[in-house]
């Protein structure tokens, strides 16, 4: 395959990656590395430079039979301190890109941890998750099926410095298909000691974590950060760089004095706290586009010295019961017409079928959203939560009648439509199911509250949840969590919450990782869960105080390992839900069975988690 040269390339893309393999001893993070390949790419994924070597794990090398390296081809490499420092200077300041990405970037932080070692990259790609992105008409996400598609060939799989290659080329091809399609990247920022975007307090109890900065903020955000004025209690507070003061203690101390710690810029975020103003980062980007003031640490702890007092928000937050559901409003008689959109009554009968939906609203059209993605989803239509050139419908409500998408779908050939309209075409050419096998199969939708049997029977192996949400609604930070549940719907233990500070339960059995901004993926080992977890239940909270409102649908994909979906379900909360509970895997007689839940409350975090028996200090 070649590689059409791009006119404009996207300005928000990184200027370096660096793509790595590593061969390990076993699968958990106490496994070592035995043998490490990085190439390292240019913006536009040509090779600048490649490194590899074996290494000595000091212990037995493990499955020889796939990675064929036995001690005698180990014996006289270096153990990985002494390739540390070597390894560090290709990785520093570069993107690390990998296939199932937390797995490699999982092993190389814990090498780092046990020699005590600044790990020195803050950004990763997961090739699996840029696939998915792409929707690529594939069977499986695996590295062969990515390597088939794109005819790149392999030599030796499970060797470090051919799968390292295979992968740049991969990557090379799929980023310029997104910055063709002017998709964002699925760039992931976790913290080197969790895997997500804070931990390093991780697998702390939940008492002590109680006092961390994610606690909801009991102060009125008063805006945007005036010298004149110094820091006001309420104020959102990012932080960006390294820094000579621990990140973990710059958070820590913000929070004791009454200010909110954001992991992202928005419009909302007081102030970005950074250690070089004109690094370039990503957050000091977006603050410079969104007009938010940037100081240097410095400049921030002498202001922390002297907050001022906040005001505090009316009403806190009592645990309340969960918040009734709309009732889908009756259908107007004749909608009209949105402006933008074509006044035609359907649209041209040489348009192909309507397979890949997405719906636009206004900010107050909740309900209404709702709705009009409900009867997208029971036409049998894929609803879509964001627009990507594989889209052909989209879905206009009145409210969103200025949408700057709507040109966008319009300049790739996509049909904008009223809901009146988009009636009369179903009417015209009834949309059928998508097919359920097949390469690049769709996969049905499951409404909220369907179940499914997963095939496997006893041994159904690894699955995974992936939930997502609109690339462009950043207001607020998505936390997806999960709870191992028993037979009376509770944990065992405080180790059965998987959440942002504890990422990974007991044995691995159940992990948690960010495949990017607006995404994030629960795995799960159904084979080796403790036959005393019965279920386990994942779930969606809004960070802070705000609601689903400034969120949006979330989609959620759920498939086996490395496969392309098996059901996906697209949930709406309304406008006052802070906590949405997304699906449960279940045991049912011999094997197992998952369904969609989709049930919204008012309550946060804290309080879905008290339901569930975790003790909450």
């Amino acid at each position: 395959m070649t590689v059409t040269p791009l006119a404009h390339w996207p300005a928000d893309y990184p200027s370096d990656y660096a793509v790595v393999d590593v061969e390990t001893t076993g699968l958990r993070s106490s496994d070592r590395i035995v043998s490490v390949a990085v190439e390292l790419l240019d913006r536009a994924g040509t090779v600048t430079d490649r490194w590899s070597t074996l290494v000595d794990p000091e212990r037995d090398p493990g499955p020889v039979h796939i990675h064929g390296l036995t001690p005698e081809r180990l014996a006289g490499a270096p153990t990985f301190d002494r390739i540390a420092d070597d390894l560090a200077e290709y990785l520093d300041g570069r993107v690390l890109v990998a296939h199932n990405a937390p797995f490699d970037w999982g092993m190389l932080t814990s090498e780092y941890r046990r020699l005590d070692t600044p790990w020195p990259m803050r950004r990763r790609l997961c090739t699996m998750a840029l696939a998915r992105h792409l929707e690529l008409p594939i069977g499986d996400y695996k590295l062969a099926t990515l390597a088939a598609h794109y005819r790149v060939r392999q030599l030796r799989a499970h060797d470090a410095v051919d799968d390292a290659r295979v992968l740049g080329e991969i990557f090379r091809y799929g980023l310029h298909e997104a910055a063709g399609a002017g998709l964002p990247l699925p760039l992931a920022v976790p913290d080197s000691g969790s895997g997500l975007r804070r931990g390093a307090a991780a697998r702390k109890r939940i008492p002590e974590r109680a006092a961390g900065p994610k606690a909801p903020c009991p102060w009125t955000n008063p805006g945007r950060l005036d010298l004149a004025v110094g820091l006001v209690q309420g104020m959102r507070v990012a932080f960006t760089g390294g820094a000579g003061h621990a990140r973990e203690q710059l958070e820590r101390q913000a929070a004791e004095a009454g200010l909110y710690v954001a992991t992202s810029v928005s419009g909302k975020t007081s102030v970005l706290v950074t250690e070089d103003p004109g690094s370039g980062s990503g957050k000091n980007r977006t603050a410079a586009r969104l007009g938010t003031p940037v100081i240097d640490e410095a400049t921030y702890l002498r202001l922390l010295a002297r907050v001022q007092p906040g005001t505090p928000i009316a009403g806190s937050a009592p645990v309340r019961v969960p918040a009734p559901r709309p009732e889908p409003e009756p259908e107007p008689e004749e909608p009209a017409p949105v402006s933008g959109v074509a006044d035609t009554p359907s649209p041209p009968s040489t348009r192909p079928t309507v397979r890949q939906v997405l719906v636009l609203q206004g900010r107050d059209e909740h309900a209404e959203g709702g709705r009009v993605r409900q009867l997208v989803s029971e036409s049998g239509a894929r609803l879509r939560i964001n627009l990507t050139s594989t889209v052909d419908t989209v879905l206009v409500l009145p409210g969103a009648a200025s949408d700057p998408r709507i040109a966008r779908a319009q300049a790739f050939g996509a049909v904008c439509l009223t809901e009146a309209q988009w009636r009369a075409a179903l009417t015209e050419a009834p949309t059928p199911t998508p097919a359920s096998s097949g390469p690049g199969a769709s996969a049905s939708n499951l409404p909220r509250g369907g179940a499914v049997q997963l095939p496997g029977d006893a041994r159904p192996g690894r699955w995974i949840l992936n939930a997502s949400w609109a690339w462009d609604r950043p207001d607020e930070d998505i936390d997806i969590v999960a709870f191992l549940l028993d037979e009376h719907e509770r944990v065992r233990g405080d180790s059965d919450f998987v959440f942002w500070n504890q990422p990974v339960a007991p044995l691995d059995v159940v992990a948690l990782d960010a495949s990017g901004p607006a995404e994030q993926t629960v795995t799960l080992e159904l084979d080796t869960l403790p036959r005393d977890v019965h279920r386990v239940v994942v779930a969606a909270s809004v960070d802070g105080t705000s609601t689903f409102a400034a969120v949006g649908p979330i989609e959620i994909d759920v498939a086996p390992f490395q496969a392309t979906s098996f059901r996906r379900s697209v949930l709406d909360a309304a406008t006052v839900e802070r906590v949405l509970l997304l699906g449960t895997f279940y045991r049912h007689g011999v094997g197992w069975k998952f369904r969609t839940e989709g049930q919204g409350y008012e309550f946060d975090l804290a309080g879905l988690a008290g339901s569930f028996g975790v003790e909450i200090a």
